[in-house]
């Protein structure tokens, strides 16, 4: 048996008690650009506008420094593979090569 939709004001009691990942995102920008709030309509159809287009999607979100990245490329890079280093931490050769020319790092 499936369960009904929440009601409109439903949901929206939900989400101020779990806000989700949109949410979260426009309170960012919200502190981060507070003249963003002027418009408060038009940030609402933003809002509805990223929820429409992303609806359904679940993705995973990495938490990692990029202080821990730069280590792990330079524990990993043998002086001559670079693609492997890259394909081992799941990044581009051209973010191996950016921690690699960084002064002090050779």
């Amino acid at each position: 048996m499936t369960q009904p939709h929440p009601t409109p004001k439903e949901l929206q009691a939900l989400l101020a008690d779990q806000p989700d990942l949109v949410d979260r995102i426009f309170e960012y920008l919200l502190a981060e650009f507070p003249q963003l709030a002027g418009d408060a309509g038009r940030l609402q159809k933003a809002q509805t506008a990223v929820r429409a287009e992303f609806a359904g999607e679940e993705v995973y979100i990495q938490k990692r420094s990029s202080r821990d990245l730069a280590s792990e490329v330079l524990r990993h890079f043998n002086g001559r593979n670079a693609s492997e280093v890259a394909r081992r931490l799941g990044v581009s050769r051209r973010t191996v090569y950016r921690y690699l020319k960084q002064p002090g790092k050779e």
